[in-house]
Formats: structure tokens, C-alpha cells, sequence
């Protein structure tokens, strides 16, 4: 079993095996940089497509999905219930929608979606099609910002160890998360690496900050893990399990 994985920017990625491809995650024009359109669309082309959205944040959604997604065989969209309330115009038109709550279980084109319940808006996605199974974290992540009181750092910490603690269970072949350059933890990357033990990890939510797969590796020196070292849009590389 193998696998391609494409860096489009920030959390935005899309990944291919023998069965289909699937988009995380694509955020507005403006968090984009110039072809980032193009790569998508020549990256799907021809695929049985599935299309993952977390949350309605601009920066993770972008209200146009069909402008990329047209040159699929095939489409299927799986959405966070807050963008039909608070981004009903992004809700796309062709192709099949499954709307998804937070802490449930879903069967949708012949997977199997549990949702975990995102610490910022939306939910986290647990899939597993066929023998291969991966996370993707959208906002799910170790959010403790300066200032926060020791009482909030100890919740978020508990809640984070726990989610990574059912993502680990889960066995993902990979797995996506939170690395946000913003905060000197990066949002949990390290130890959601350490904890879930993927076949592959990739660091997500870095803005376009490149430098920081790099800086996980140097975190992570002598783990024995593979780890997605994107370094421009439309890098991409092939894993095999």
C-alpha cells in the first residue's frame, strides 16, 4: 500500500492512493499563493475525489471548492456542520455533501468517518477507507496562548493528551496536525508526533511558514517516524506502508 502526498499551503494538502484522492482543507484566495488553483485542479484530475472541510474559517475553506474540484471523475464533499450556519454560500453544488457533527461516526462512498470534536470551531476527521486509515486535525490543537491562566493551560493540555491519545489508538497510516509557528509549542506538533505514531506525519497550519517541517525534524532527531519536509507549494513525495 502507498501513498502521494502534495503540498498546496497551510493546512491545505492533497493526498493519493490507488483507491482515490482526497483534498484537505482549502482556504480562501487570499491565503493563497498565485497556482495554487492550477496545482489542484492538475493534482485531481481524473480521481475519484473526496473534499474535507473542518471548519468555516477562511483560512481552511474557500466558497468556491467546484473551481478546483471540476477536473475530478468524481467528487464528494465532507463538511463540518458550522459552514451550512455560517458559510451557506461555500456549501458546494455538484457532487455528493455529507454534513458532519462533532463526536460522531459516519458511513459515506464506502468509508468509515468518525469526527472528533475541534478546541477552536469545527471537528477533527478520523477515516478510514478500505485497509488505509488517516487523521486529519483541522483546528484540534494544543492552543495555549500567552497569557492564558494555569487553570485553562492544564484543561487544554488534558483535552489535547486525551484527543491525540484516540488518534493513537486509531493507528492512522498518516496523519496531519497542527504546527502553528505562532506559539513556541507549536501547537502541539511535537507531541501530537510523539503520541499518535504515524507511518507518516505532516505538519500543518504554518501559514507558509516552510521552515517549520524542518524545525519538527530537528525536534524530533532519532524518533523513528517519516516526516512530509514540504519546502515550496506543490512539493510532494510517496510513502509506502
Amino acid at each position: 500500500m502507498h501513498c502521494e502526498i502534495t503540498y498546496v499551503h497551510h493546512s491545505a494538502f492533497v493526498l493519493r492512493t490507488d483507491r482515490r484522492a482526497y483534498l484537505f482543507d482549502y482556504p480562501e484566495d487570499e491565503h493563497l499563493p498565485r497556482g495554487a488553483d492550477d496545482l489542484v485542479r492538475r493534482t485531481v484530475a481524473g480521481t475519484d475525489l473526496v473534499v474535507f472541510i473542518s471548519h468555516g474559517h477562511a483560512d481552511h475553506l474557500n466558497k468556491d471548492l467546484a473551481s478546483v474540484t471540476g477536473t475530478a471523475a468524481k467528487v464528494r464533499y465532507v463538511l463540518s456542520d458550522d459552514v451550512e450556519e455560517l458559510r451557506p454560500e461555500a456549501v458546494p453544488g455538484n457532487g455528493q455533501v455529507l454534513t458532519v457533527e462533532p463526536e460522531e461516526s459516519y458511513g459515506f462512498g464506502g468509508m468509515v468517518i468518525e469526527t472528533l470534536a475541534s478546541n477552536d470551531l469545527g471537528v477533527a476527521f478520523l477515516v478510514e477507507d478500505g485497509c488505509f486509515r488517516f487523521y486529519y486535525g483541522g483546528d484540534l490543537a494544543k492552543w495555549i496562548w500567552p497569557g492564558a491562566s494555569p487553570a485553562e493551560a492544564e484543561f487544554t493540555a488534558t483535552l489535547f493528551k486525551v484527543a491525540m491519545e484516540r488518534v493513537r489508538d486509531f493507528k492512522p497510516h498518516v496523519a496531519f496536525a497542527n504546527t502553528d509557528p505562532r506559539l513556541d509549542n507549536l501547537a502541539g506538533g511535537e507531541e501530537a508526533c510523539r503520541i499518535i505514531g504515524a507511518s507518516v506525519f505532516v505538519p500543518m497550519h504554518t501559514f507558509g511558514d516552510t521552515s517549520v517541517p524542518a524545525a519538527l525534524a530537528r525536534r524530533m532527531d532519532g524518533a523513528p517516524l517519516r516526516l512530509f519536509q514540504y519546502a515550496n507549494m506543490g512539493d510532494a513525495e510517496a510513502f509506502s506502508f
